[in-house]
């Protein structure tokens, strides 16, 4: 959507919102829909070329509020009686008085509404839907790129038999890309407005537990549909199944597309045992393959967790298709092991698209993706039964806006900004089609092919795409091993004593005092110095299991992760936050200087990142870094200049603490003296 064009919207929003008697900005939004609804008619019927055209002395005359306006509003409601005549539309007139009418038509001055490369009347709405979003609770909305991919990944088409429903509905957004996806194919096949209306009134289906904001989604949809469409989003709990029912156009195992993106959070925790009791995923429980049981008794879970199974069970198997929005959480985390493990038995997984992090901003930073799905014919008894097929993975990297909401835009040759606005969410939908036609995806460096196999190898099923992609990059281990036999390649928890990091309890800081211990945070591992202002006692009860010693490794394992650093002897049995991993090397082995050289070199970096997890915090566990693989040279010269090197850098790191503290102590005792 161009600036210039939302702007335009969002001032018809704040004059009807402000000036007008029309003050629910759900009925705004009707209101509106109605004029817009007129400037297409105007121009597909009534063959004018411009919907709605003024000349500057008119703009004037309009918004000064002269006799112009009345003439400018009898040929609006003409074409608007004849519009309604012939589609019927709605049941009543404009609720503007023709001076309002007027105003707010000369805001869509020379805009043309049949333009086949744009849609008008879908961007104005998607202003509307996120301002009253913003107006009903803080909802926020999901982005309408993510809604058009999802729609074509999941291959939508009515006129094939496909209806859509969305059990977390909200303000409509997967619905109103399910109209835009059948305007397209309606278009396509030279259909009218008429028929685009009647097939997305037989197919479009919404539930949402809130009743403001399912009445806001409903708005939304009469603006596009008309206003005698009646409800397509219905207010209940999806999650119970008895007020699921209650729906008649709701009935499980029998839809074709669902798309939905859940609300999600580990804070939010449904215990209601009665919801609880309908679902598997409440039951089953385990952070690994081989570790996953089934327990007699239903757990408390987020909703998230609750709703993938939902969706799973509204649709018919062997058929029906789903696009979900996920956290990395349940995409990647190892104790989230369970749900893939489940996911997979029931269903094949499609593609999965990582959504940039500034998707949902500035909302919420969580990390999310973009995963579709097929519901199997029958339930695999076995996870190793998963058939060896493709998988589509895509990791576009920007949404069209910054982390803000500010609209981001490309630039052009010679660095200025153009009016097009960054994204490669149409690459990466180019590339499925690409993929679906059995086509090369090499013009397409953001989407990659995975075998299913490839997840069945991970204990945690892992399936976020970001993993394959580093773990794509860090297979340069395995070509550099093969096409160069001088290096070996050893697992990490082979050549070390022990990865680990503290478990997590209240600090007792205390002021300092001599035998105090210093303690340092994980943003301190790489500095040089030897205080915080933070300080433990000796004898705290915690005390041995936060000490580091000098010659182990270090790396962050939550927020800014993947951080290596060394424990320098002025360090010896300092304190250690429990955000840091700490790697004891086996001298004997592998000495810890290369395998610090290791993690801090690139390849070492991809290894680490394969490992990464997480929502909202990224973060790395020790199960995953004994994991990694390290490159070793057999060549003992090679070996040695590069442990010798990381030695002396040390060594002389260690003089600069040493240094430092002893001239900042030495100014201190002059200054006090």
């Amino acid at each position: 959507m161009d600036t210039d064009f939302q702007k335009r919207i969002t001032s018809i929003f704040d004059y009807t919102y402000s000036n007008t008697s029309i003050r629910l900005p759900s009925q705004v939004g009707i209101e509106v829909g109605k004029i817009l609804h007129t400037g297409l008619y105007r121009e597909e019927k009534e063959k004018k070329k411009i919907a709605f055209e003024y000349t500057s002395t008119q703009i004037k005359e309009i918004q000064g509020g002269s006799a112009a306006c009345y003439s400018i509003s009898k040929e609006i409601r003409s074409s608007y009686d004849a519009m309604n005549k012939d589609l019927n539309l709605y049941e009543d007139q404009i609720n503007f008085d023709d001076r309002q009418l007027a105003y707010i038509s000369s805001y869509l001055n020379g805009i043309n509404f049949s333009n086949k490369e744009r849609d008008y009347f879908g961007d104005a709405l998607e202003v509307f839907r996120s301002t009253w979003a913003k107006q009903a609770g803080g909802q926020f909305f999901t982005d309408q790129r993510v809604t058009d991919l999802a729609l074509q990944l999941i291959d939508f088409d009515p006129t094939k038999g496909d209806d859509l429903v969305d059990l977390c509905a909200g303000t409509g957004g997967f619905l109103l890309a399910g109209f835009q996806h059948i305007k397209g194919i309606v278009k396509a096949a030279k259909g009218t407005e008429k028929n685009i209306i009647k097939w997305a009134s037989k197919s479009l289906i919404g539930v949402e537990i809130d009743s403001q904001i399912s009445d806001v989604g409903n708005s939304t949809l009469a603006s596009r549909f008309g206003g005698k469409d009646g409800r397509h989003i219905f207010c209940a709990n999806s999650l119970d199944d008895k007020k699921l029912v209650e729906i008649k156009r709701i009935k499980l195992g029998s839809h074709l597309c669902a798309a939905t993106n859940p609300p999600f959070g580990a804070k939010i925790q449904v215990r209601d045992k009665t919801i609880l009791n309908q679902y598997e995923l409440a039951r089953l429980k385990g952070s690994s393959v081989e570790g996953t049981i089934r327990s007699k008794e239903s757990s408390p879970r987020s909703p998230d967790i609750l709703f993938i199974e939902q969706n799973i069970r509204l649709l018919k198997p062997g058929e029906g298709r789903l696009a979900i929005v996920m956290p990395y959480q349940l995409l990647s985390g190892a104790q989230a092991t369970y749900i893939r493990y489940w996911l997979m038995l029931n269903c094949e997984i499609t593609a999965v698209i990582d959504l940039p992090p500034e998707t949902f901003q500035p909302h919420t930073g969580t990390k999310t993706a973009l995963v579709i799905l097929r519901r199997r014919k029958t339930p695999l008894s076995n996870i190793d039964d998963y058939e060896d097929t493709e998988i589509f993975m895509g990791t576009p990297r920007w949404i069209g806006h910054d982390r803000r909401g500010n609209p981001t835009f490309e630039r052009s040759p010679d660095g200025m900004y153009t009016n097009k606005v960054l994204t490669d969410f149409p690459e990466i939908a180019q590339a499925f089609t690409a993929f679906k036609n059995g086509k090369s995806l090499d013009p397409y460096s953001e989407a990659y092919l995975i075998k299913s196999t490839e997840i069945l190898k991970d204990r945690h099923l892992r399936i976020n795409a970001m993993f394959y992609r580093q773990r794509d990059k860090a297979s340069l281990i395995s070509n550099v091993q093969h096409q160069n036999k001088d290096w070996k390649v050893v697992k990490l928890g082979t050549v070390v004593k022990k990865v680990f990091y503290p478990g997590r309890f209240k600090r007792n800081y205390v002021d300092k005092f001599p035998g105090a211990v210093p303690f340092l945070g994980g943003s301190n591992i790489t500095e040089l110095i030897t205080e915080t202002g933070k300080w433990f006692r000796p004898d705290d009860p915690h005390i041995n299991q936060l000490k580091v010693e000098a010659g182990w490794i270090l790396v962050t394992r939550s927020g800014s992760t993947g951080i290596v650093s060394m424990v320098p002897p002025a360090w010896n049995g300092f304190a250690m936050s429990e955000h840091v991993i700490r790697i004891i090397p086996n001298e004997k082995d592998l000495s810890g200087e290369y395998i610090y050289a290791f993690l801090k070199s690139n390849l070492g970096q991809l290894e680490l990142a394969k490992g990464i997890f997480g929502s909202v915090i990224e973060e790395i566990s020790p199960e995953s870094i004994l994991e990694i693989n390290i490159l070793v040279p057999k060549n003992k010269k090679t070996f040695e200049k590069i442990d010798v090197g990381i030695k002396a850098s040390q060594k002389s790191r260690d003089q600069a603490i040493q240094g430092d503290k002893e001239a900042i102590e030495f100014l201190e005792s002059q200054l006090v003296s």
